[in-house]
């Protein structure tokens, strides 16, 4: 009786050791993932076989669905899938094995609109007298403006240039007149230089 209280004992610690929870585990990375490989594009990678078809939804920013794409395969497998014909948004993308969620993706497909890299200065040379100078990385179609205290009085446009540089002259202006120089270009380029 005294051997078999003994191994019920020694049995209930050793299911104890064994059945703690260990914190020193690592974590195990997930066989199924979906990562972005351009702009555009995304790879669903499946890296275990399937226990039967995988479904992929792919929703839109207001969680209509765009696409469905049931995949039958009896080994691991990768899949890319383009966005590039898609209008510019927020899409979600879902796996599903037997009706449950096993990975979740957000893609963010808006352009990107470049910025025009331009550098403008202006100075004060002498009485009523600015040099203005303007530098682009690319050829742009430039507007200048010219305003004394928020009227405009100077209006120009120079077409495809590199480098800018002009000696402005105005005769009427106000000695105390607050002047603002203002460079535009077509494709978003906005910068407003104030003298006094």
């Amino acid at each position: 009786m005294k051997t078999l209280i003994a191994m019920i004992v020694a049995l209930g610690v050793f299911t104890n050791t064994f059945a703690e929870k260990r914190s020193d585990e690592t974590t195990v990375k997930s066989p199924v993932s979906i990562r972005k490989v351009d702009d555009n594009k995304v790879q669903l990678l499946f890296g275990m076989v399937p226990n039967g078809s995988v479904l992929v939804k792919i929703y839109d920013e207001s969680s209509k669905l765009v696409q469905k794409d049931r995949i039958y395969k009896n080994e691991a497998f990768a899949k890319y899938y383009d966005f590039s014909l898609l209008k510019g948004g927020k899409y979600n993308i879902e796996v599903l094995e037997s009706n449950q969620i096993i990975e979740k993706f957000e893609l963010d497909v808006r352009s990107n609109v470049a910025v025009p890299v331009i550098y403008s200065k202006v100075e004060t040379v002498g009485d009523n007298k600015y040099k203005l100078l303007v530098n682009s990385l690319l050829p742009a179609d430039l507007s200048i403006l010219v305003y004394e205290n928020g009227n405009l009085v100077h209006e120009e446009s120079v077409n495809n240039v590199n480098g800018f540089q002009k000696l402005y002259s105005f005769v009427k202006f106000n000695p105390n007149a607050n002047i603002e120089f203002v460079v535009q270009t077509q494709n978003g380029f906005n910068k407003m230089m104030a003298v006094k």
